[in-house]
């Protein structure tokens, strides 16, 4: 079956919105059904696009190699095309990783919360934090859905139901409010998830910015060094892992942002 997908619609004005399936591994064959489910839904205002990878080596996005790799690198070079306000990262998953995905414990391991079920096995999260940071304003809406792969008819329907919310919405807000119509725990759930990032890693990663440009780092001892002394001094909340997810943005900034394209890559 052809995985490899790319369509768009709408004008350059309004919201930009970009849905993205199959970035690693076999996932395209089951996320590319998604996206045939999503081409038929029609944009009032705006922009709409579509892209299914083909296969490629197994990377997870919560490690910073995966964004230098071919399909990490061609992911980025999407979103910096497209400068979207509103992303969708769509993925898929066998059921012996369904726990794994949303035991509430994920971060001590991973460095991310849980995803939350919506409905159907339709899981959902934020991005990874490594381009969640460096690539996107705090109140865009990039976030990730997770399907079960060989998707049921009834999680396609779920995943209609959603991307049906996200054309008609311009914006987080319109988003969340009508998604928290039909899931309001999970949307409460998914709020306080979004509120820690704001208050811990989103503001100490924007600091470690600042001060990386005030500091002469000659080695990744000094970027250590920064990431301790900032994570100490501002008492954020965030454990080994997540300081380690730092670093990766930090890195992951450093390597695209001469490109100065996208909405947060100025410092």
């Amino acid at each position: 079956m052809e995985t490899t997908y790319s369509w768009e619609t709408g004008g350059k004005g309004g919201t930009s919105r970009l849905l993205v399936g199959g970035i690693h591994g076999q996932e395209g064959s089951s996320t590319i059904k998604v996206i045939e489910v999503a081409k038929d839904i029609s944009v009032p205002e705006g922009r709409w696009a579509l892209y299914n990878f083909p296969p490629s080596p197994y990377l997870s996005t919560l490690d910073p190699l995966y964004y230098l790799s071919l399909a990490g690198s061609k992911l980025v070079s999407i979103i910096q095309e497209n400068k979207p306000d509103i992303f969708l990262e769509l993925h898929c998953y066998h059921p012996d990783s369904y726990f794994k995905l949303t035991k509430g414990d994920r971060k001590d391991f991973f460095g991310v919360p849980g995803l939350v079920e919506l409905e159907n096995g339709v899981l959902m999260g934020s991005v990874s934090p490594l381009i969640r940071s460096v690539f996107f304003a705090l109140n865009d809406f990039p976030f990730v859905l997770e399907i079960p792969c060989n998707p049921s008819k009834e999680a396609l329907k779920s995943c209609q139901r959603i991307m049906e919310i996200i054309a008609s919405s311009s914006n987080r807000r319109e988003i969340l409010q009508k998604l928290g119509q039909i899931y309001p725990r999970q949307v409460q759930q998914l709020d306080d998830y979004f509120k820690e990032y704001t208050e811990n890693f989103h503001p100490a990663f924007v600091e470690i910015k600042k001060r990386a440009m005030e500091t002469d780092l000659k080695s990744y001892q000094d970027l250590d060094k920064l990431l301790t002394e900032v994570v100490k001094q501002e008492d954020y909340d965030l454990n080994p892992r997540q300081i380690k997810q730092l670093e990766g943005a930090f890195l992951i900034f450093k390597e695209y942002s001469s490109f100065r394209c996208c909405k947060t890559a100025q410092i």
